[in-house]
């Protein structure tokens, strides 16, 4: 079929005049096409490629402690064919994934002649290229050796000193030829082997006859982490399953294996994280993805319903001359398509510059083509197939009389029963939800159990169509009660256009719906990660030290005091692991009275204030203060004998801070018993406890011996014995204050005395986990045992977790109340592991902590950085969802206005006869729209909480992994992007609503305008 154009006499197709004619509209769907394309490609790519960005990241900026494992063993003689097994062991776990392997052979602690233990590093080309020197050169000869900085300083070493290992039958010197630090201190390859580790002083580089001669034994590890380059998503499974089996895999080759393998690190669990974060992007993405498609639908059937409204006369006209339906089917599949296209090719190259900044570029193989090409193909296919069957649908039901719609009679949208199904449907895969989130793990998603959220809006938006009638009558009816027809004409036109208004009140409903679920699911999200990082990590910064053992001197103090004194708060903090009875437990010790400022979480979280409250004593250790002005604290120490003769050899004093650390301070009484304890500027200034140590003067020994103390400061108490601080290693008993006595003195021995009698019991809090594996309850008695060593106490509170682990089971104890536990019943106070602090300025905080404790130690904060990795591209698909579908809501009341006005155009002539204006008119027709956008929002935002309250807290429960499971989540909304959503929505309805009402009076005030010549 051909048409003349008579200006160049040239025969034109008459299906493209066709199109040009509706140029309008078909550029309306091709935007709305190429919208959908963009939205749907933008989220389809940060599903599937976020996940791959992410693990990246994760390896790259963790802690090698979170990515890696050292696993250890001891040293084969035949060290080669040990290496090459452990290789061959790793390739075969792994099974090909990209791994980076470091091997260390060491002494984990050689005692040093004079004092104080080493870490021994066996020298080896790998060593060499992991440190700098400072100064001096490389180890050469035998009896060489390199030390690191700090254990230069505390045995005062230079290059060119000399130092001698105690060994275990004979000392071991060895001359000091460079003094070096670590490249990068936070290299994977020192995993286990930072500076103080193990208590130790620092680390010596040495050859292998020199660790084997300092001690019984040498070890060997290899720290084995992830390629941060080319490990991807896919290969976390096999991964994880290397992980989990390597230690046993190991141990089980005898070639390998010269005694068992045991391993450090929590590579396992990062991995494990990352698969539950990627299930949970995988769990969230889908839904405004779905809840699009279906607003993309109903836009597109809108569209092509106004597209063939204005082709009604000529469709009449061709059916009448022959034209068939395919015909026409093909014709609109044609048109439809030549728009389309260049609208996904549009939205697709935006998707994909927006994606490749964001997470690179797609992947090689089926997924990447996916990627790319399945958004877009199906927002072509959803245009060209809707456009179709809206063409064809509407040439089938043309007929010269009116329909039920026209006539007023519809008064329904859809059906009850499709409503009830649809409800169903809903409540069908919320069960799956709730099931599948109950169980979620790294096994991957439920299809239909995570698209119960859209499910729910697109059955509360198909309720709101099949209630949109009857709602519609009502108003129709209390409306007509009134005079005039200010209220009545804007009534009774919407109740007899059901079908008009139909898809804006679906879209709308939708629109603000999806804008309450992303704002829901965003802030329950980003609050609950908020309050567990600040839980799980302690603080809003937190250092970990990278020390162990007990404390030896005042070096050994963690910088808590001097964040105190600088303006922030700030708590030294222990955190290891233990066992109560048979169960593996965490062990925190932290400041309780700072608690409340430092974990400043809702109480459904952890209750700080009630539980500081809990975990007395208030004050400190038990000790006397020393004045500020004092440069040193002078008293006497004696010891008499009945026979032979004793003599105090050594006198320690333990000055304690205000968070609760104690470092010991040693000094050597002069001969008429006189001793001096220098004190620090700055430093600790509370005496807690008094260690002497007496010797027999003779082989035979001494008996009857006692020693007393003399001139100390006032405490609260006098000062006693303390019988458990050396229990395993003297007999002394408490004579008097201040004395201690022993019937037989053959070999050095200490006694402490500490103010005052048996403090109350160590008073602990412990998990709801914990307590119900053993059945735990309020005031029980219990051991906690560990590397800190044995706490006796009650409990004092029962919470769903602690401060400063994601571990579910943990104990938590009072700092000074354990200090002062431990210097009745060990030898040694343990020392801080960690540092907690917080401030107003976190960042500026978090780079004064990192100048403070140096390179080794690995500075956190509570930011939730690993979950925002993979978690951030959910939070912004629902975002982009919304908008999406309010984006489509604006082209629905577009279009239905568009249809309106044409529909109508003969009403205006017939109410201006009657005597409406044009501006009344044009006020009636903005209220139909008014009103039916109000009341849709509104079911909508009801639609929204409904779903919010149903799935918010299980999404973001399921999406924070490193939360423990055991915490509730409190649902909270993001008021300032609901507001931000909602409002540009009902900016953009306003000004269509404006338009609207201009394009009616604009007709009104056309008086030549004919029904029969239009």
């Amino acid at each position: 079929m051909r048409a003349e154009e008579g200006r160049s006499g040239r025969m034109r197709p008459f299906w493209l005049l066709r199109s040009r004619a509706q140029l309008g509209t078909l550029i309306s769907t091709a935007l709305v096409v190429a919208v959908v394309a963009f939205l749907a490609s933008v989220m389809t790519g940060l599903a599937l490629r976020s996940p791959d960005a992410a693990v990246r990241a994760t390896l790259t900026h963790e802690p090698a402690a979170a990515t890696s494992v050292a696993l250890q063993t001891s040293r084969s003689t035949d060290a080669a064919a040990q290496e090459d097994a452990v290789r061959s062991v790793l390739r075969s776990e792994f099974r090909g994934v990209p791994l980076r392997t470091a091997e260390t052979a060491f002494v984990p602690s050689a005692p040093v002649e004079g004092g104080g233990t080493a870490a021994v590093i066996v020298a080896s080309r790998d060593v060499r290229d992991r440190i700098r020197l400072v100064s001096g050169r490389w180890p050469s000869a035998a009896t060489e050796a390199a030390v690191d900085e700090s254990f230069a300083r505390a045995h005062h070493l230079a290059v060119g000193g000399r130092l001698a290992f105690a060994g275990s039958d004979r000392a071991v010197p060895v001359t000091v030829t460079a003094v070096w630090r670590p490249a990068d201190p936070a290299a994977p390859a020192w995993l286990g082997l930072r500076d103080g580790a193990g208590g130790t002083d620092g680390r010596v580089i040495a050859s292998a006859g020199v660790a084997d001669a300092a001690s019984d034994g040498t070890a060997v590890q290899w720290v084995v982490t992830p390629d941060a380059g080319r490990v991807t998503a896919d290969r976390l499974p096999s991964l994880r399953e290397g992980f989990d089996g390597i230690r046993v895999a190991l141990s089980a080759d005898s070639t390998a294996a010269d005694s068992p393998f045991s391993s450090a690190g929590q590579g396992l669990a990062t991995v494990v994280a990352m698969q539950r974060s990627v299930v949970a992007l995988q769990a969230v993405i889908p839904i405004p993805l779905a809840v699009l498609a279906v607003c993309a639908v109903i836009a597109l059937a809108l569209l092509g319903r106004l597209l063939s409204d204005a082709r009604r006369p000529e469709t009449r006209l061709l059916r009448s001359r022959g034209v068939t339906l395919p015909a026409l089917a093909g014709a609109a599949a044609a048109e439809s398509a030549a728009a389309a296209v260049f609208a996904v090719a549009l939205g697709a190259l935006a998707a994909q510059a927006v994606l490749v900044p964001l997470t690179g570029g797609p992947a090689a193989g089926a997924s990447g083509v996916m990627d790319v090409v399945l958004p877009p193909l199906a927002a072509l296919a959803a245009a060209v197939a809707t456009a179709t069957l809206t063409a064809v649908l509407s040439a089938r039901s043309l007929t010269d009389a009116p329909g039920a719609v026209e006539a007023g009679r519809a008064r329904s949208a859809v059906s009850a029963g499709l409503a009830v199904l649809a409800l169903v449907a809903a409540a069908l895969t919320l069960w799956r939800f709730l099931v599948f989130s109950s169980s979620a793990g790294v096994g991957g998603v439920d299809p239909v159990g995570v698209l119960a959220p859209a499910a729910v809006l697109c059955a509360i938006a198909l309720l709101g169509l099949s209630l949109f009638g009857p709602a519609a009558a009502a108003v129709e009816r209390l409306a007509g009660r009134g005079r005039g027809v200010e209220g009545v004409l804007p009534a009774r036109q919407v109740g007899r256009g059901i079908s008009l208004f139909s898809g804006p009140v679906a879209l709308i409903v939708l629109a603000v719906g999806s804008f309450g679920f992303a704002a829901g699911y965003a802030g329950t999200f980003s609050g609950f990660l908020h309050d567990s990082g600040l839980l799980t990590t302690g603080a809003a910064v937190r250092a970990d030290l990278g020390t162990g053992g007990a404390a030896r001197s005042a070096a050994a103090l963690s910088p808590a005091p001097e964040l105190s004194h600088g303006g922030a708060t700030a708590s030294p903090a222990i955190v290891d692991d233990g066992t109560v009875g048979e169960t593996d437990v965490a062990v925190v010790v932290a400041d309780a009275a700072r608690l409340p400022a430092l974990v400043p979480v809702g109480s459904y979280l952890f209750d700080a204030p009630a539980v500081a409250a809990a975990l007395p004593p208030r004050g400190g250790i038990p000790g006397a203060e020393l004045p500020e002005a004092d440069s040193a604290l002078t008293f006497r120490v004696a010891a008499s004998a009945g026979s032979g003769t004793a003599t105090p050899t050594a006198v320690t004093a333990w000055l304690a801070t205000a968070q609760g650390e104690a470092v010991p301070v040693a000094a050597r009484p002069d001969a008429g018993g006189v001793v001096r304890i220098p004190l620090a500027t700055g430093g600790p200034r509370r005496l807690v406890a008094v260690d002497v140590t007496a010797e027999p003067q003779s082989e035979a020994g001494a008996a009857n011996v006692e020693v007393a103390l003399s001139g100390l400061p006032r405490a609260a108490d006098a000062w006693s014995l303390a019988p458990g601080a050396f229990a395993s290693s003297s007999d002394f008993v408490a004579s008097s204050d201040g004395r201690a006595a022993t019937a037989t003195l053959d070999r050095t021995a200490s006694a402490r005395f500490v103010p005052g009698p048996e403090p109350v019991p160590l008073r602990l809090v412990v998990t709801q986990a914990l307590a119900d594996d053993d059945a735990l309850e309020v005031g029980q008695r219990i051991d906690v045992r560990g590397p800190i060593g044995t706490l006796t106490g009650t409990v004092a509170r029962i919470v769903a977790a602690v401060p400063g682990t994601s571990s579910e089971r943990a104990v938590l104890a009072d700092y000074s109340a354990v200090t002062a536990q431990l210097l009745r019943t060990a030898p040694a106070a343990t020392r801080a592991s960690s540092v907690w602090a917080t401030a107003a300025d976190a960042d500026a905080l978090r780079s004064r902590v990192a100048a403070m404790v140096g390179p080794d130690a690995v500075v956190t904060t509570a930011d939730g950085t690993f979950v925002s990795r993979f978690l951030s591209g959910a939070v912004l698909s629902t975002w982009l969802g919304a908008a999406g579908c309010a984006l489509l809501a604006v082209a629905a009341v577009a279009a239905a206005i568009s249809s309106s006005l044409r529909r109508r155009r003969g009403e205006v002539v017939v109410l201006r006869a009657v005597g409406l204006s044009g501006a009344q008119q044009a006020w009636s027709r903005r209220l139909e729209v008014i009103g039916v956008a109000v009341a849709s929002a509104v079911f909508g935002l009801a639609g929204g909480v409904a779903v919010v309250l149903l799935v918010a807290n299980t999404l973001a429960r399921l999406s924070v992994v490193t939360a423990p499971s055991t915490l509730s989540v409190q649902g909270r909304v993001d008021v300032p992007g609901l507001a931000v959503g909602l409002g540009a929505l009902a900016a953009a309805l306003a000004l269509a609503v404006w338009g609207y009402g201009r394009a009616v009076r604009r007709q009104a005030a056309d008086t030549a305008y004919r029904e029969e010549t239009r």
